[in-house]
């Protein structure tokens, strides 16, 4: 596949700042997610199938990721990577103070990270660790939801998450995979990453996330 293909026009640029708005009184957190519930995206970026919608919302006491995903071609594997750098360091390669969230469509093949000298780490370092039947972890919740388009997802995340970083900011990243067609589309997109889950493996290339409206 040509690398031209994994480098997608982006809503933003590596320098702008997502903001974490009040939500609407309408979020239901039930794995769905849509314009009707949460009002624009905070992003959005382009995958072969249309136009994926992020959304970072503040909600009773809580901050709520929220995605839609446009992908008709339903595959067990799609899925959606949330990387998040909670010290706000920005290092080269994750460190401690790094979460990722590896969800798949179907969510009991999902995997949770934490960053460990420079490498992603599987709880208990267990390759076969899977999140099976659960649904929460350390501070996190998630549902996710079928569509005929596609497929959405919700994470509610402990405040705590964005209070650590001090003086600095957290950075945050996120990766679609589609199977079909097949390709990998991570916001954001630098110019000049080899492979689109470079992205998720720098936190140097991460966005700031701050609260604001």
């Amino acid at each position: 596949m040509p690398h031209m293909l994994w480098l997608l026009p982006l809503a933003l640029q590596a320098t702008d700042t997502l903001r974490i708005t009040p939500a609407g009184p309408a979020v239901n957190f039930d794995g769905g997610a849509s314009a009707a519930e949460y009002g624009d995206p905070t992003l959005t970026f382009d995958t072969r199938q249309g136009t994926v919608g992020i959304w970072i919302r503040r909600d009773s006491g809580a901050v709520i990721f929220a995605a839609a995903i446009p992908d008709s071609t339903r595959y067990w594997g799609d899925d959606l990577v949330i990387s998040l750098d909670t010290g706000g360091d920005r290092a080269g390669s994750p460190q401690h103070d790094d979460c990722q969230w590896y969800f798949r469509r179907v969510l009991d093949s999902s995997v949770v990270l934490k960053g460990e000298a420079g490498h992603w780490r599987l709880p208990r370092d267990d390759p076969d660790w899977r999140l099976g039947p659960e649904r929460e972890g350390g501070g996190w919740t998630v549902r996710a939801a079928e569509t005929g388009a596609g497929w959405s997802l919700e994470l509610r995340l402990d405040p705590a998450y964005f209070t650590q970083a001090g003086s600095r900011t957290p950075g945050i990243a996120f990766r679609v995979f589609d199977n079909d067609p097949q390709g990998w589309f991570p916001y954001p997109s630098p110019p000049g990453i080899r492979q689109p889950t470079d992205v998720e493996r720098r936190p140097a290339l991460w966005l700031p996330v701050t609260s604001g409206s």
